[in-house]
């Protein structure tokens, strides 16, 4: 009896060592939501980044040292919340991410015994990557990369599908993280979370107002009033074009005054975009490839009634090419030239608050539906693009790749839970929309209609990234060529729809090697070699012969796989040179190689042939004004010739800015003060000129 008192005062006891201990970890929390009682970490001053307790909090069992898993990125300070800069010692991050990546690197440690390292790519990622799978040692465990390069990673077949661990991401707050399948799989991973992923349509509140064919009652009747009444389809959107083309015909925008004002000047690209996805369609989806589709068609056949009655246009850079200047739309817009556009994303804030200084306001809708679609048809929705995305390396084994997956989706999940103050990641999507669509410039605090644009702008963010055909090699084909030839007749082009049946077998021919890669079982090189210029100036006397120059003296050939490829190896093409006449030639020496796997890298630069007999001294031309140096600045690294000669030119004008040294001999940088830098310039055939200047130190 006695032994049983013992046992059962022992228990108590440590009962209440228990209790005493679960009331110091679970105590009162900090009244703004980030103390212990919400479970998340503490102020990472006081946390470090390994284990504050030997045991696993969820099992109680004693745990070793954390397990490193490797993220990768090609802008390092952008994500790295560790990350400082080697001058000013500053982080890489605005605050508040940064207080979300260490709160998220913190709950994956603490939650998986996991320390996320960040690893900044040593070159291309299309070569490091690969490099270190052919290798058989992952230079990364998960590699983020930046959006548009994805469809030459997948080409190289150096991801592992994610099939497998679908599971993982079957959580509503999760899902988002895994991107659409390709080629009947899962490769890919999403990291951003973004309110306006794609161009939306915008519009320009103030200029409608001045159209009374759009007024019922002497109010208007904006784009989100007819789609919060889901009448906003292409027939409303035709006939909402037609009445302010009317009113504005002749009249001229605000800033540059000889310039009309349009309905509707866009990027015809971004625009045919948003009508297939309204349309319930794709060009490249989940499905594979559809540009080819009723849904596509139809929505391309109604950009061209728009266009053919004026009602619709693009600025281009020439009449006999259907390229649109690029983000010129943006521009145009924020200088009053158009009423509607499809806004580019980064330049929508300063728009939004050029409008603003003459008066103006910005509002934002979802592109139309067409007609024979009702309004919560669940097909009609609109484009989203994949940003930076990631993936999974090959080589990394299946224990260590599942738990890879769980660092990212928890580290990814923190980061925007923490970024909304919310309980979910996709919190972020309503805790911060508001101040997001101000950001943008939309005018959401409007006591009119605010608010109905804050709709419109919600059912426009969240949108997962549904569209693919901007990571396919094809994309320009595509978007150029087969759709933009076919709106304005170039290069004798049909209508779209029987230019992309005629054309379609291309657009496969392009991937299909993609399609193969992904097939087998090996990685495959797909990345070009490419050239180095040596930096020795691509200059020659007058009178050379080009087959004699040794032209790797100036440029040499490398490849990611191969390494330095012989020179002998290099095409060398000068037939754009003339070697009896002195000046410089862009683009005269113009060289090709290919590597062992065959693929073939190109490149071209300028060709300067210079007088040998010239004894003229050249020309130094100092800026007006120039900067100063920091005290214990690193005189070795500045650049004189770009930042203190105005112009450097030798006898016959040719430029000699590159030839330019510096004797710093007298220069303290460690002292405030004046000191001189004596400048000298040396010209192709030997002569050299000096300019004295005075710098000053503080």
């Amino acid at each position: 009896m006695e032994s049983k008192l013992h046992k059962v005062a022992t228990l108590l006891m440590l009962l209440a060592i228990c209790i005493i201990m679960l009331s110091g970890c679970f105590g009162s929390g900090n009244q703004d939501g980030t103390g212990p009682t919400n479970n998340t970490p503490r102020n990472t001053e006081t946390n470090p980044t390994t284990p504050t307790s030997p045991a696993n909090p969820t099992t109680g069992e004693a745990r070793g040292e954390p397990t490193e898993i490797r993220f990768g990125y090609h802008r390092i300070a952008a994500l790295d919340p560790s990350w400082r800069d080697p001058i000013t010692g500053e982080p890489g991050m605005t605050p508040d991410r940064l207080r979300a990546a260490e709160r998220a690197t913190q709950t994956v440690l603490d939650e998986l015994n996991v320390k996320v390292t960040w690893v900044n790519y040593p070159s291309d990622i299309r070569e490091a990557l690969l490099q270190s799978v052919l290798a058989g040692d992952p230079i990364v465990d998960i590699a983020l990369m930046w959006g548009g390069s994805q469809g030459t990673l997948l080409g190289q077949n150096i991801f592992q599908r994610l099939d497998e661990y679908q599971s993982l991401f079957e959580d509503r707050d999760d899902a988002w993280m895994l991107a659409d399948p390709m080629f009947g799989h899962h490769y890919l991973l999403n990291f951003m979370l973004s309110f306006v992923n794609q161009w939306p349509l915008v519009y320009n509140i103030s200029y409608l107002d001045q159209v009374d064919a759009l007024k019922v009652d002497g109010k208007t009747v904006y784009p989100h009033d007819l789609w919060r009444r889901g009448e906003w389809t292409w027939s409303a959107f035709e006939d909402y074009l037609e009445k302010v083309n009317e009113y504005f015909a002749n009249k001229m925008s605000t800033v540059r005054t000889d310039v009309p004002i349009k309905a509707f000047q866009t990027d015809y690209r971004f625009t045919a975009l948003q009508a297939i996805h309204s349309n319930g369609g794709a060009v490249f989806g989940a499905n594979g490839l559809t540009a080819d589709a009723p849904e596509a068609k139809e929505a391309v056949a109604f950009l061209d009634r728009l266009m053919s009655k004026g009602l619709m246009m693009s600025v281009r850079y020439s009449d006999d090419t259907s390229v649109p200047v690029w983000t010129g739309n943006g521009t145009d817009f924020a200088n009053g030239e158009t009423v509607f556009t499809n806004m580019v994303r980064w330049l929508s804030s300063s728009a939004g608050n050029t409008l603003a200084t003459r008066g103006e306001s910005m509002g934002v809708v979802p592109f139309p539906r067409p007609d024979h679609m009702a309004a919560d048809d669940p097909r009609y929705e609109q484009v989203a693009e994949p940003l930076d995305q990631a993936g999974l390396l090959k080589g990394v084994p299946k224990e260590r790749a599942e738990l890879a997956l769980q660092a990212y989706k928890l580290y990814w999940s923190t980061f925007y839970k923490t970024l909304a103050n919310g309980e979910k990641a996709l919190d972020y999507f309503t805790n911060l929309a508001k101040s997001e669509a101000i950001n943008n410039g939309f005018d959401v605090t409007n006591e009119d209609y605010g608010d109905l644009i804050m709709e419109a702008f919600m059912a426009i963010a969240s949108t997962k990234p549904n569209e693919q055909q901007s990571i396919m090699p094809w994309t320009n084909l595509w978007s150029d060529t087969i759709l933009g030839d076919s709106l304005y007749g170039l290069n004798g082009r049909p209508k779209y729809d029987a230019a992309i049946d005629s054309m379609k077998n291309q657009l496969i021919d392009s991937m299909s090697a993609i399609q193969t890669a992904l097939s087998s079982d090996a990685p495959r090189d797909n990345y070009p070699p490419s050239f180095v210029t040596t930096g020795v100036p691509i200059a020659v006397p007058a009178g050379s012969d080009p087959s004699k120059i040794a032209w790797d003296q100036f440029v040499t050939a490398r490849d990611g796989i191969d390494g330095d490829i012989p020179f002998a190896n290099v095409t060398v093409d000068t037939s754009k040179v003339d070697f009896h006449t002195v000046g410089r030639y862009n683009g005269g020496l113009e060289l090709s190689v290919k590597d062992a796997a065959g693929n073939e890298g190109k490149g071209s630069y300028a060709v300067i042939v210079y007088d040998p007999n010239n004894t003229t001294p050249p020309t130094i031309v100092i800026k007006e004004s120039f900067r100063s140096i920091k005290v214990d600045e690193d005189a070795s690294a500045i650049n004189w010739a770009a930042d203190f000669v105005e112009s450097a030119v030798d006898r016959d004008g040719l430029d000699i800015k590159s030839n330019i040294t510096a004797d710093i001999g007298f220069l303290d940088v460690t002292t405030k003060g004046e000191y001189e830098v004596v400048l000298t310039a040396a010209d192709f055939a030997g002569n050299t000129a000096d300019v004295t200047i005075i710098v000053t130190v503080e």
